[in-house]
């Protein structure tokens, strides 16, 4: 029987459709192509040859042509539904449960193709798989409206409504009992025109719906991205903040614990003051005798002299125990560590005399030099660190207690440092303690605050230098080193 033009330009261009959908939807999903979204394209691109060699097979039928488009079909419902299915959950379902379902699909085709009957059971058995897959998908569809809150979805569920009554309305009247060739495609009877009709516009609305909801998604996913992002930037603000605030409390700690060191030292404060303060009253007292006695100028002029000298010396030492006790600028500047360690010495080696420890100081540059510091925090670093060492030193067990205090210069990683070291000789650190240098609170002093060793390590980091706190090596004298690396000034 020849065929009519009409019918052959319309297979043509049911062909042409179903091949220009699948590429277009490939493009329209350019740089939103993730794993599902190409499962799902898979699906459309089988659903497209199946529906493509059902045309060809109204032009020129053949057995193996049906068993192709039954094949094709089956593998674009499993892969539709997969790709659906993993949407809604992750987890991977085993690949042989697809390949199981895909045997058994080509068995049965192939069985009833070659008997005859796919003109009756092969076709209505199509037509209840379209009916599985349109109420399995909608039912997955509803599911993932309810997750993901899109609306892109119900274009497909709309879609899959009108797919279903299609082939709802053929398998009615197949099983009704109408004769096979009414229901067939190319029967241009008004069931079989309605079918072809909702079949091809149905996969239209399905493509159209899925592209819009993998923009939904990838939108969705980009927002939940951006509110992650401000939900770090929020912490790292609050832990900058935080960070902040420790360091405040460590500087307000320095200044605490400077205060209660200089009470540790209120007896030899009190001696080295009381000292010129009394020098001072007897030579107030010699002073007026002489001026009874009518002495010569230069004589009074030689006693008034001393007497500045002795009234500079106690101002100087009122004026250093003040600078350690007032609150400190905090900005960081060239400084001189030697002209540092100058102003607190004489207070350290008395303290160090009172409890017969030695206490020496030795500048091992040979030219002055700067570093970037703050000159009051480096004096309370340096007398917490020496207070720590007489406490250590201050036991019966050490013979011949001694503190070292030394600056010298040592070339690192390509840079020069001013290294500021505070040794001695008694027992050094515990495991313990070396082994939580870091930790919030560290302190082997039953009163101890547990910031000492903290403090020294986060005020040098602050000033882009870095400490080294150790026990001396084991060929050396026990005892135990804190080394301030500091960086230079620049010129």
């Amino acid at each position: 029987m020849p065929i009519h033009p009409a019918h052959e330009l319309l297979a043509l261009l049911v062909i042409a459709l179903h091949t220009v959908m699948p590429l277009g939807i490939w493009a329209m999903l350019s740089g939103y192509r993730d794993r599902h979204a190409r499962i799902w394209l898979a699906g459309v691109a089988c659903y497209s040859v199946g529906f493509s060699l059902t045309a060809r097979n109204t032009l020129a039928y053949s057995d193996a042509n049906v068993i192709l488009l039954s094949i094709f079909y089956l593998a674009s419902v499993l892969l539709m539904l997969e790709a659906l299915a993993r949407d809604l959950s992750s987890s991977r379902r085993s690949p042989w449960i697809w390949v199981a379902c895909l045997v058994l699909g080509v068995a049965y085709f192939s069985t009833t193709t070659l008997a005859g009957l796919y003109a009756t059971w092969g076709l209505i058995s199509l037509s209840c798989m379209f009916l599985l897959f349109g109420c399995a998908a909608t039912v997955l569809s509803c599911r993932l409206i309810q997750h993901h809150r899109t609306r892109s979805l119900y274009l497909i569920i709309a879609a899959l409504v009108l797919l279903m009554s299609g082939h709802l309305l053929r398998a009615s009247m197949m099983v009704g009992g109408a004769p096979p060739e009414t229901f067939q495609v190319a029967a241009f009877t008004w069931n079989s025109n309605y079918l072809v009709l909702s079949t091809v516009v149905a996969m239209i609305l399905m493509s159209f719906g899925y592209w819009g909801y993998v923009l939904e998604k990838m939108r969705l996913k980009t927002l939940d991205v951006q509110a992650k992002q401000l939900a770090a930037e929020m912490l790292v603000h609050e832990s900058q903040a935080l960070i902040k605030e420790r360091d405040q409390l460590m500087i307000v700690n320095a200044r605490v614990s400077a205060i209660s060191s200089l009470s540790s030292f209120s007896a030899m404060l009190v001696h080295d003051i009381s000292q010129p303060l009394q020098a001072l009253e007897f030579g107030l007292y010699d002073l007026q005798h002489q001026a009874k006695s009518n002495q010569s100028t230069g004589h009074l002029l030689g006693s008034i002299h001393e007497l500045q000298v002795l009234s500079g010396k106690a101002g100087e030492i009122v004026s250093h125990l003040r600078q350690l006790m007032v609150q400190g600028q905090d900005h960081v500047s060239p400084i001189s560590p030697h002209t540092a360690l100058q102003t607190i010495l004489p207070i350290l080696q008395g303290e160090a005399t009172q409890r017969k420890i030695a206490l020496s100081y030795r500048d091992h540059m040979n030219e002055p030099s700067q570093v970037m510091a703050n000159t009051v925090m480096l004096q309370r670093i340096i007398f917490n660190a020496v207070g720590n060492a007489l406490d250590a030193l201050d036991n019966p067990s050490t013979t011949e207690p001694e503190i070292k205090l030394d600056v010298f210069h040592e070339h690192k990683g390509g840079k020069k440092w001013t290294i500021l070291q505070i040794a001695d000789n008694g027992p050094g650190f515990s495991t313990e303690v070396l082994s939580q240098l870091n930790a919030p609170i560290q302190t082997s002093k039953p009163h101890g605050m547990g910031l000492g060793l903290l403090l020294i390590q986060s005020m040098v980091r602050m000033w882009d230098g870095h400490t080294v706190i150790e026990n001396t090596p084991s060929d050396q004298a026990p005892g135990a080193r804190v080394q301030l690396w500091l960086t230079p000034a620049q010129p």
